[in-house]
């Protein structure tokens, strides 16, 4: 059982969750692990929508289902009903088997509140019953339920943009944090450009660094697929791309990361 966190500590950054459907469908499609994927960001329905379309989702009205999503598992816990596999019943299957997503929910104030304070209790259970549970979590360091999150993660992977300034913070500030003082660190750079001169080659020589860098490329087609509710299909369609075709690369990238993620966490097939 792994828990795994998806957190880019820099807010108005972008790239944090592309990165986390990214890896968690493609570990889907090539790993038997069960694996669900939810998170904290319930002003953006990103993940929800890059498996069904976002219209489609309204249309039929799904976010605010009361059968789906995080909202009734909070209700559950409030009544000491909360089972691992109730989650299980209220998350949406999306690969048979293999990847889960757990929708968020319309925002609420109060209820807002209270659920992201249970996030990292529904995370625990979710654990029990699941074999690699993805957190994709806001971008911030101030809130709780953040701290929180992480402090109770196996693998923390931090996305980070090819912006200088903040890439700058994070290896001579933000790493050192008590948050992330003996914790499993990857760090990514998301929404990747190869050719930027802040490529991962040029990073690594800056900062002097022995251990490896992941990158997720750009992908345009990627991103339309996130876009239109396929990016299964999308994924399916390249999954044996060559790596140096165009989707082959991102393909290729993305899996390094998958397999990096496997390892570390001793992921069991």
């Amino acid at each position: 059982m792994a828990k795994i966190v998806f957190w880019n500590p820099f807010e108005g950054m972008v790239g944090c969750t592309h990165t986390a459907i990214a890896i968690s469908s493609v570990m889907g499609i090539t790993h038997k692990s069960t694996c669900l994927l939810m998170h904290g960001n319930f002003d953006s329905k990103k993940i929800e929508s890059s498996y069904t379309l976002y219209e489609n989702l309204k249309d039929n009205n799904t976010l605010n289902d009361s059968s789906l999503g995080i909202s009734p598992l909070v209700r559950l816990l409030k009544s000491n009903k909360l089972t691992p596999e109730a989650i299980q019943n209220y998350a949406k299957p999306v690969l048979k088997g293999r990847l889960d997503i757990l929708y968020g929910m319309e925002l609420d104030t109060e209820e807002s509140k209270s659920t992201l304070e249970n996030i990292p209790f529904i995370m625990k259970k979710a654990n029990e019953v699941y074999d690699v549970v993805l957190v994709d979590l806001p971008k911030t360091a101030k809130q709780e339920f953040v701290k929180e999150v992480i402090a109770n993660a196996d693998v923390v992977v931090i996305v980070l943009n090819q912006d200088s300034i903040k890439i700058d913070d994070y290896f001579k500030e933000v790493q050192n944090m008590d948050i992330l003082k003996n914790k499993t660190k990857l760090v990514v750079i998301g929404d990747y450009e190869d050719k930027s001169k802040y490529n991962l080659s040029n990073i690594k020589f800056k900062y002097h660094l022995k251990e490896p860098l992941y990158a997720v490329p750009h992908n345009y087609q990627f991103v339309d697929a996130c876009n239109e509710g396929n990016v299964l299909d999308y994924l399916y369609r390249n999954i044996n791309a060559e790596p140096k075709d165009y989707n082959g690369y991102f393909i290729s990238q993305t899996s390094q990361v998958v397999e990096k993620i496997v390892d570390i966490a001793k992921i069991k097939e």
